[in-house]
């Protein structure tokens, strides 16, 4: 459930910083910034979905991709709000048992 809250936390933060590109202050490095921060919130929120997907089919590739795109989340700073519960929540869960 963290991931898709973050999910929607990452895109809404991604679409908030696309409003900045054109503004005549954003130039040069704080352009760049801005590009960055709006693509790797975007990339979050993108993998989030299918990693949420994964992990209640308990898909082998779900844990790998849940980590990254929890650590994504938290790279971004106000995806932290659910990128952090997601790591801890993924750092402290159990294997789940093979079927």
């Amino acid at each position: 459930m963290a991931l898709l809250i973050g999910a929607v936390i990452a895109v809404s933060w991604a679409l908030f910083l696309a409003q900045f590109f054109d503004e005549p202050s954003a130039v040069g490095r704080i352009k760049a910034v801005l590009l960055v921060w709006s693509g790797i919130s975007l990339a979050a929120g993108a993998l989030a979905v299918p990693a949420a997907v994964m992990l209640y089919r308990r898909a082998r590739s779900g844990r790998p991709l849940a980590w990254i795109v929890s650590i994504l989340m938290t790279a971004t700073f106000v995806g932290a709000i659910a990128g952090i519960p997601a790591l801890i929540g993924l750092g402290s869960s159990r294997k789940a048992a093979r079927p």
